[in-house]
C-alpha cells in the first residue's frame, strides 16, 4: 500500500509503467499546477480509461485485426504522454492521462491477445511470464525513475520520456508486425458489427462505479448520496449491460459463453523513494517465479496445482506481513516479500491460459478482454477496500491511543491514509505523540493484512472448484502470423490501406 496518495490506481494497475512512474512526481506536479483534490484524478483517469474500454478494444480487434488496434493504442499512449508533458493546467493533465490510459490499456490487452493468437495454450504460460516480467520491472523502477527525473530535471520529462520510446515502438510495429485477419469485409461492413449500445452502457456504468470508488472516503463519506447514487447506478448499468449482451446483441462484446465456462512508510517512516527501493524484493522475486510458473505449465500441462501452490504462498506471506512492525528487521521485510513474490509470480503467468482453456479459439480475444477487465476492476476494489479499512481502523485507534486531541482529530475524519506518510510523522515534534501515531498506523495496517489473508484464503478454496482441462498444443485461429501469400492480398473487397 502506497501511503502517498489515496485510492492510487497506479499500484492497482502495476502492469503499466506509466501508472507508477508518476507516483514520485505527483506532489511536485500538484504544487506546480494546483487543482486541489483534483490530483486524485491524475492516476485514476488513466486507470478508468484503461479498463472501461477493454471489451470494445477486444471486439474491435476481432473486426479490424490486431495490428491496427495495437498501432492505434501505441499512438494514443504517445499522444497522451505529449499532452501531459505540455500541460498548463490540472484539467489538461487529467485529459492527457485519459488519452494515455486509452492507449495503455489497449497496449496491455493487445499484447495478450497477439500472444494468444500465435502461441499454443500449452506454451502460453511462458510468454505470459515474459509479459509479467516487463510489467514488474516497470512497476519496480517506475517510482524511483520518477523521483530521479523530478529531482534532477523537470517533472514534464516523466511524460516526455515516452515520446521517443513510444515512437520507436510504433515504427517497429508498423514495419515488422504482420498478422492475419478477415480481409473479406469492407470497412463499412466492419463498423456495423461493433456493439455500440452495449459498449456505451458498459463504459457509462464503469465510469459511475469508479467515480464512486474514487470519491468514497476521500472527497465524500461512504454513506453520502454522492457515493451511493453513482455506485448503485453503476451496478445497475452493469446488470443492464449483461442483459442486453446475452439477449439482444448479435455479436456481443461480452458473450455468455465466456462466463459459463469459466507496508508501508507509515510504520517504518520511509520516503517515497526509500519505500520504492524497499519493495524491490517482491518485484525482483516475482520475475523468476512468473517464468518458473510459465515453464511448469508448459511442462506438466496442469494449472490447478500451480494455482493452489501460489495461493498457499500468498496466504502465508500476508499472515507474516501482519506481524511486521516499526522494529522489524530488514531481513524479515525482505524474506516475507520474497514469499509473497513466489505466490504472485506463480499465479501471474498462468491465470489467462486457465481462463482460455475451455473456450474455442474464436473467443480468445473476447475472453482476454473480459479477463483483463475483471483483473483491472478487481484491482480497483483491491485498493479501495484496504484504504477504507485502514481509514476506519485509524479513526477507532486514534481515539483510544493518541493523547494529543489535535493530532487525533486529523486521523479520525477518514484521512488516515492521506496522513500515512514520513513527512507527516516527521512534522510531529513530540516523540510520544509520534510514537502513538506510528502505533495507530501499525495496528490499522495489521487489520488490513488480516482481511487480505482472508481474501487469499477464499481464492485458495475457490480453486478447488476450478475444472482441470487439457491444454491444447496447437493454435487453430484465423488470426496469427501473416504468411507471404496473405501479405499479397486477397480477392475480397480489401481496402488499400489494410493490405500492408
Amino acid at each position: 500500500m502506497d501511503p502517498q496518495h489515496e485510492n492510487d490506481s497506479d499500484e492497482a494497475h502495476r502492469q503499466e509503467e506509466k501508472g507508477t512512474i508518476i507516483t514520485s512526481a505527483l506532489p511536485t506536479i500538484t504544487e506546480t499546477l494546483g487543482g486541489g483534490n483534483a490530483y486524485i484524478w491524475v492516476p485514476n483517469a488513466y486507470f478508468l480509461a484503461s479498463i472501461a474500454t477493454l471489451p470494445l478494444f477486444a471486439q474491435a480487434s476481432n473486426i479490424f485485426g490486431r495490428r491496427w488496434l495495437i498501432l492505434i493504442s501505441v499512438a494514443l499512449f504517445v499522444l497522451g504522454s505529449g499532452l501531459c508533458g505540455g500541460t498548463s493546467s490540472m484539467g489538461m493533465l487529467i485529459a492527457g492521462r485519459t488519452v494515455q490510459g486509452l492507449g495503455g490499456g489497449g497496449i496491455a490487452l493487445m499484447i495478450n491477445i497477439i500472444v494468444t493468437d500465435i502461441v499454443s495454450l500449452r506454451e502460453r504460460g511462458k510468454y505470459m511470464a515474459l509479459i509479467q516480467t516487463a510489467g514488474t520491472i516497470g512497476a519496480a523502477v517506475g517510482p524511483f525513475i520518477g523521483g530521479v527525473i523530478t529531482s534532477q530535471s523537470s517533472w514534464r520529462w516523466v511524460f516526455y520520456i515516452n515520446l521517443p520510446i513510444g515512437g520507436t515502438a510504433f515504427v517497429a510495429l508498423f514495419l515488422f508486425l504482420r498478422l492475419n485477419y478477415d480481409r473479406e469485409q469492407s470497412w463499412k461492413e466492419r463498423v456495423t458489427r461493433i456493439d455500440v449500445f452495449g459498449n456505451a452502457v458498459f463504459i457509462a456504468a464503469i465510469i459511475a462505479v469508479l467515480i464512486a470508488l474514487t470519491w468514497g472516503g476521500t472527497i465524500y463519506n461512504w454513506e453520502t448520496y454522492n457515493v451511493i447514487v453513482p455506485l448503485v447506478l453503476g451496478f445497475a448499468g452493469l446488470g443492464l449491460f449483461l442483459a442486453v449482451e446475452w439477449t439482444l446483441v448479435k455479436e456481443p462484446s461480452f458473450p455468455r459463453g465466456i462466463v459459463s465456462n469459466i507496508t508501508s512508510a507509515a510504520v517504518r517512516r520511509l520516503s517515497v523513494m526509500e519505500s520504492g527501493i524497499d519493495t524491490i524484493p517482491i518485484f525482483a522475486g516475482t520475475l523468476p517465479f512468473a517464468i518458473v510458473g510459465g515453464i511448469l505449465l508448459s511442462k506438466i500441462g496442469r494449472y490447478k496445482p500451480l494455482h493452489l501452490i501460489g495461493w498457499v504462498f500468498v496466504i502465508i506471506s500476508f499472515g507474516l506481513f501482519s506481524l511486521l512492525g516499526p522494529d522489524s528487521s530488514t531481513a524479515a521485510w525482505a524474506s516475507y516479500q520474497l514469499l509473497c513474490a513466489i505466490g504472485v509470480g506463480l499465479l501471474a503467468s498462468i491465470l489467462l491460459p486457465a481462463v482460455q482453456a475451455p473456450l474455442d479459439e474464436s473467443l480468445a480475444a473476447t475472453a482476454t478482454g473480459v479477463w483483463s477487465f475483471f483483473r483491472g476492476f478487481g484491482s480497483v476494489w483491491g485498493v479501495t477496500i484496504p484504504s477504507a479499512i485502514f481509514n476506519n481502523q485509524c479513526r477507532q485507534n486514534a481515539v483510544r491511543t493518541i493523547a494529543d486531541p489535535k493530532i487525533a482529530q486529523m486521523l479520525t475524519g477518514g484521512k488516515g491514509y492521506q496522513y500515512a506518510t514520513k513527512a507527516f510523522l516527521d512534522s510531529i515534534e513530540n516523540p510520544t505523540s509520534r510514537a502513538q501515531v506510528v502505533d495507530v498506523f501499525h495496528k490499522s495496517l495489521r487489520i488490513v493484512w488480516y482481511i487480505g489473508t482472508a481474501f487469499a484464503g477464499l481464492g485458495f478454496l475457490l480453486t478447488f472448484l476450478e475444472k482441470e482441462i487439457e491444454l491444447r498444443r496447437k493454435v487453430d485461429t484465423k488470426f496469427g502470423i501473416e504468411d507471404e501469400e496473405d501479405s499479397k492480398g486477397s480477392s475480397g473487397p480489401v481496402e488499400p490501406e489494410t493490405n500492408v
